[in-house]
């Protein structure tokens, strides 16, 4: 497979891993990219041009996945946090040992 094929690929591989929500499995993925990326002639061919456009469209879509997925992370860490402090508050009341 041509690289910008193979970038093509990974991309929507790298989609479905998010989508599964495999994201142990994306820093394999991060090397396999660059190494891809690496191998990249230059100038890039015309036909090139397509396959990479599709890939970064791609990519960029499961950037905005995995952000929305890191911005739902941090609102419920702030909620258990708050929780934290209002049992901790319980705690005191009850002069609850630890």
């Amino acid at each position: 497979m041509i690289a910008w094929e193979a970038l093509e690929a990974l991309a929507a591989e790298e989609a479905q891993l998010v989508a599964d929500e495999r994201f142990d499995d994306l820093p394999v993925l991060n090397l396999r990219r660059a190494a891809l990326i690496a191998s990249l002639p230059s100038p890039l061919p015309a036909v090139a041009a397509e396959p990479l456009r599709s890939a970064l469209a791609t990519q960029q879509a499961t950037v905005t996945v995995l952000q929305a997925r890191r911005d739902a992370i941090g609102t419920e860490l702030g909620r258990l946090r708050r929780g934290r402090t209002g049992v901790q508050g319980y705690a005191r009341t009850f002069e609850v040992q630890r």
